[in-house]
């Protein structure tokens, strides 16, 4: 993204890197290599629903949902819960985890 002039969603070049990824346009303009950072370019909603679950018992997809609210706070991740009759919007942080596993401790 692109915003007066200057470019948003970019790190500098890690060796590594993939060349694909690579900000062109930035380099020939300034002869400074930089990268798009992927992580924030490609910030999509993520959800975390008890109906794609995919297990068939109730307590085993209540656990599950449990252990993708940890690891989704443990990485940082912004999420969304859906449970049965409840829907608790994309957030981050200790409290949005603490909603999260109140809700699922009282579903």
């Amino acid at each position: 993204m692109q915003t007066s002039g200057e470019f948003e969603g970019v790190r500098g070049y890690r060796r590594g890197d993939p060349m694909k990824l690579v900000v062109w346009k930035k380099a020939a303009k300034t002869d400074e290599l930089v990268s798009r950072d992927t992580l924030q370019a490609q910030r999509m909603e993520l959800w975390l629903d008890f109906e794609q679950c995919r297990l068939a018992e109730r307590e085993a997809r209540l656990s599950r949902l449990t252990a993708w609210v940890l690891q989704a706070d443990k990485l940082g991740l912004d999420y969304g819960l859906r449970l049965p009759g409840q829907q608790l919007a994309p957030g981050a942080g200790e409290a949005h985890k603490r909603r999260c596993l109140e809700a699922l401790a009282l579903c």
